[in-house]
């Protein structure tokens, strides 16, 4: 398939910067003009604000090149519950804020909401269909991994592409994880699971269920969260397999899932990745799904 040229959104990415919402209500912010219109949906986990990267420079988005609508925050942690940005992988362990995984507004969406967390993911397909994107990028992070990568019902090839060439230096040039949950569609992009593999019940996955009621085709960014360079991949692999059983356990015993992680770090520092970077990676998303849109 030949990709069409247009004009780049052209955008400050060097003028990234993390922060965590200053209200908890959910809003649709519009910027930019002209079509497509792409909804990116930012922290839609209580532990992932790394989207917000884009933020700042989507305010200088130039006229005529796409608007972007931005959907946030999907599933804010309460306000004592905000690690510092940035901080190292331990603080985020430490203070970072996750429900049970039924209580996750990702995995609650229903065409019969009956609990608070289902009705909230009614609340956000309203702002979607409101925003009535061409395509949905739910953005994510992940802790534990080296690389950006998709989730998706399908292939995104070019923004794939585009994905594993930016910024070209600040990641290394490493395969994604087998994880134990889903399979790989390509070499950036996990298949969408559903919410039963995880042992969520009466509800479904976003990235499952919105493309089915809101007929729109919707991909998952997901923005690494640390830099593991200074770490052997099998301790980092041991750290984050530590984090999902705290996960699978209903995220209660905090306290010994810090203790087994410190004492598997051993004091190795794990910054987290910087700003601009992360925002230069969710760009590229942004460019090769609107690339995809244009074919």
């Amino acid at each position: 398939m030949e990709w069409i040229p247009r004009p780049r959104y052209r955008l400050p990415l060097d003028d990234a910067a993390y922060a965590w919402p200053s209200h908890p209500a959910m809003t649709v912010e519009w910027f930019g003009s002209g079509d497509p219109a792409i909804a990116l949906a930012l922290m839609p986990h209580a532990n992932e604000p790394l989207g917000y990267a884009l933020h700042r420079p989507l305010e200088k988005l130039a006229d005529g090149c796409g608007r972007v609508a931005v959907i946030w925050p999907v599933d804010p942690p309460p306000t004592d519950r905000h690690f510092p940005l940035p901080c190292d992988v331990r603080e985020f362990l430490r203070t970072g804020y996750l429900q049970p995984l039924d209580e996750q507004t990702e995995f609650a969406h229903s065409a019969d909401p009956t609990t608070l967390t289902q009705c909230h993911a009614a609340d956000f397909r309203r702002l979607v269909q409101l925003a009535d994107p061409a395509a949905l990028i739910l953005v994510h992070n992940d802790a534990f991994s080296r690389i950006p990568y998709l989730y998706g019902n399908r292939r995104w090839p070019e923004a794939e592409r585009l994905l594993a060439a930016a910024p070209p230096t600040a990641f290394p040039d490493v395969p994604l994880d087998e994880v134990e949950w889903t399979h790989h569609l390509g070499p950036r992009t996990y298949a969408y699971f559903k919410a039963s593999d995880i042992d969520v019940h009466g509800s479904e996955a976003a990235g499952l269920y919105v493309p089915r009621a809101l007929r729109m085709p919707v991909l998952t960014a997901e923005l690494p969260m640390f830099d593991w360079s200074g770490v052997g991949d099998g301790l980092r692999v041991a750290v984050r397999r530590r984090m999902e059983r705290w996960i699978e356990e209903g995220c209660g015993d905090t306290a010994s899932m810090v203790a087994d992680s410190d004492a598997l770090l051993d004091g190795r520092p794990v910054p987290m990745i910087a700003p601009e970077v992360n925002a230069r990676a969710l760009h590229a998303v942004l460019e090769g799904v609107r690339a995809e849109l244009d074919a």
